[in-house]
């Protein structure tokens, strides 16, 4: 059943009927799509009404991606059609798309660094040097509520700057039907305030947006309306007014864990296991850290906040032991230590090689797992039986590659490894990313489970409300330094965030 919430009261005997809702400018029919035996989207209907803000949730898989593939002409679904305000949209071609108004700002922006925001802004369009060019661009940017410099290159910009600049790029083309894939997902908690700003701005200005999301609370914050889908198939659509975290969550997952909450007992930082004294890292002629100093204890969990590309990368792999510092110092004191990489697929796992075999790499050496001419397979598998069925990683083959499962499938593997021997200390990074709600609290409940019963966390993450309900000390990290640490009652997220973007 779908959950609704659509108004249809007709006006009571002597009452002036009140006015309808605009024409839908976008209505997506009985959208279906399979890949071999995968059942992406299941007759999914979604419509978007002029000046509309609405969120599109799932869970890793169900649905979002292939969607939104085919509203903006990559994929041609099986069946179903699309209407852009009455016109059937001709579906599989990204021109149409375009021509009727789509278009869709993805996570990496797609920019070019070198160029101008004039220059990136015009790139493929008649304008392509046109000396009027950079005044249109201007009073583009300034109608939307964007502060950018025409002639400012990409390089020289914030994040949010970039982004703003993908997006000003879609509304100098006239497009109007904008879709946000995962807009806050590298945004400090200023800038992700400045994009809702704009968002408003745009959708009183009548653009109509649509914004992919797995943090709940930016549903709340900014959408008019939400659509969740699971298993591929539409489970709600209806307003945001009037529905809490916990319910989105429960419809995300179709259960009650997804609503787990995670409250670690606060209680006393034992003895040091991990120390970075004065550590630098460089690379290309740039300090990637620069004189960090860094102590774990036991019974503790320090979150790591910054905006994506400060140093948080060169930080992991140090504290790990990956890397060696150009100076200073790393002390660790026990023999165990786990790495949970932020690109779990080419830095923490191999795809090509099976579920089972991953698995088993921290034990490859061990006597009960190989000998010295030969592995012993049958232990492997049993292993991995074992790892399949306690960290409930989607799978009855354990045979099968790794990279055949998702996002969530791949993270429950690299814990299964990582923590099934209990290390003293785990460096974790970017934990949770585009994880479903039940994956991600199951990674959460991990790392808190740990830390409970002795190891010393790192925990590097850009998502600020995890950050605030799982750490004992919160340090910042700006451009490769350490400016600021929060503890307890201290964990300010204000405060927080502005020191993230580099305010004092």
């Amino acid at each position: 059943m779908v959950l609704t919430d659509k108004s249809s009261a007709g006006a009571a005997s002597g009452e002036e009927a009140a006015p309808g809702p605009s024409p839908p400018v976008l209505e997506a029919k009985g959208i279906s799509k399979s890949f071999g035996d995968c059942l992406a989207n299941d007759h999914v209907d979604l419509t978007i009404h002029h000046g509309e803000i609405r969120a599109l949730l799932g869970e890793n898989g169900a649905g979002k991606t292939t969607l939104i593939s085919i509203l903006c002409g990559q994929y041609l679904p099986d069946s179903g059609h699309v209407v852009v305000r009455g016109h059937p949209l001709t579906l599989g071609s990204p021109r149409a798309a375009l021509q009727a108004g789509l278009g869709v700002v993805h996570q990496d922006f797609r920019l070019v660094p070198r160029f101008t925001v004039t220059e990136n802004v015009v790139l493929g369009t008649s304008a392509w040097g046109n000396r009027q060019a950079e005044k249109d661009v201007a009073a583009r940017a300034r109608s939307a509520g964007f502060r950018l410099e025409p002639r400012t290159p990409a390089w020289a910009l914030s994040v949010g700057e970039l982004q703003q600049l993908a997006i000003l790029k879609l509304l100098y083309r006239g497009l109007d039907i904008l879709i946000l894939d995962e807009p806050t997902a590298v945004l400090s908690p200023p800038q992700a305030e400045a994009l809702f700003t704009s968002m408003r701005r745009l959708a009183a200005d009548g653009k109509s947006i649509i914004f992919i999301t797995h943090r709940l609370r930016e549903v709340s914050e900014v959408a008019d309306e939400v659509t969740i889908l699971r298993h591929g198939r539409v489970v709600a659509d209806r307003s945001v007014v009037g529905l809490d975290h916990r319910q989105m969550g429960m419809l995300m997952v179709g259960a009650s864990d997804a609503d787990q909450s995670v409250e670690p007992q606060s209680g006393a930082a034992g003895e040091s296991l991990l120390t970075l004294s004065s550590v630098t890292v460089e690379g290309r002629g740039v300090k990637a850290l620069d004189s960090v100093d860094l102590v774990l204890r036991r019974h503790e969990i320090v979150g790591v906040a910054g905006i994506s590309g400060n140093g948080q990368t060169a930080l992991a792999e140090v504290a790990a032991g990956i890397i060696k510092p150009a100076s200073g110092r790393r002390s660790c004191s026990t023999p165990a230590l786990a790495y949970i990489p932020e690109d779990r697929l080419n830095r923490g796992l191999v795809g090509t090689m099976s579920i089972a075999d991953n698995l088993a790499f921290r034990r490859y050496g061990n006597r009960s797992m190989s000998h010295p001419l030969w592995l012993w397979t049958g232990r492997i598998a049993a292993l991995a039986r074992g790892l399949i069925d306690k960290f409930k990683i989607p799978t009855n083959r354990p045979r099968s590659m790794v990279a055949e499962l998702s996002g969530g499938g791949l993270q429950r593997v690299l814990l299964a490894r990582e923590l099934a021997e209990e290390p003293g200390v785990i460096i974790a990074a970017q934990p949770t990313r585009g994880l479903d709600v039940a994956s991600a609290a199951m990674v959460r409940g991990q790392l808190v489970q740990h830390r409970q019963r002795g190891a010393a966390v790192l925990l590097i993450s850009e998502d600020l409300d995890e950050l605030l309900g799982l750490s004992d000390r919160v340090l910042v990290i700006f451009k490769g330094a350490i400016v600021a640490e929060f503890a307890g009652k201290n964990l300010n997220r204000a405060e927080i965030g502005l020191r993230m973007g580099g305010e004092i």
